[in-house]
């Protein structure tokens, strides 16, 4: 496997380039505002194919780029079909926005269930609302690893004050879907370092507390 990270964007926001290194096949997992540059040096540097852009979900600062991305690298965009109309407007969430977002319809919807392949890759799509009504999560088993998006952080979780989020329904996303699998798998979410499942489960002061009351 070959995993970029990309850290772009007025609220350091991660954008993930990973590939089978046998195929050379892509998929690049969000695109935050100034991070077209960087995510096609990789590109051509690493000799690889995108197949398609996936977005864990619609805030803007996960979809600052992908327009112009898409359409240079000519793949098509998926994201979970309750966040379709965020990306199809980024400033519908955020009126106002300091940072310029071009819209754009994707061409896919992803949701629960779904598998994503990228050469002997499989990304197993877990629908993760909370954050957003769409939020999607994507799951690799062999290589133990979950792109989480803006649901779970090192030693946090997302924020559900935005529109469409709820803090009820992020708390069993991350508990019904996420703690289930193996601790030894590592997440990398939409902001901040990478962690695992299993240091999360037994640390993170969010999911303890609620945890306690579940």
């Amino acid at each position: 496997m070959i995993l970029q990270s990309i850290e772009a964007g007025p609220v350091d926001t991660m954008g993930y380039l990973l590939a089978d290194e046998h195929s050379r096949e892509a998929v690049i997992i969000d695109v935050p505002p100034d991070s077209r540059e960087a995510l096609l040096a990789h590109v051509r540097d690493h000799d690889l194919r995108v197949l398609s852009i996936i977005l864990t979900h619609g805030h803007f600062d996960h979809v600052g780029d992908v327009r112009a991305l898409s359409e240079t690298l000519a793949v098509p965009v998926a994201v979970g079909k309750e966040d379709i109309p965020m990306v199809e407007n980024p400033g519908s969430i955020l009126p106002g926005l300091s940072v310029p977002v071009e819209g754009m319809t994707p061409q896919q919807s992803l949701q629960e269930g779904d598998v994503v392949h990228c050469g002997r890759l499989q990304l197993r799509v877990i629908h993760a609302p909370g954050h957003s009504p769409g939020h999607i999560a994507l799951y690799e088993m062999r290589e133990a690893c979950l792109f989480a998006g803006d649901v779970l952080f090192h030693s946090s979780i997302g924020r559900s004050d935005l529109p469409g989020g709820d803090y009820e329904t992020l708390m069993k996303s991350i508990v019904g879907k996420l703690l289930v699998l193996p601790d030894e798998t590592v997440v990398y979410p939409g902001h901040g370092p990478s962690t695992t499942i299993g240091f999360e489960r037994r640390h993170n002061p969010f999911i303890l507390e609620y945890l306690e009351h579940f």
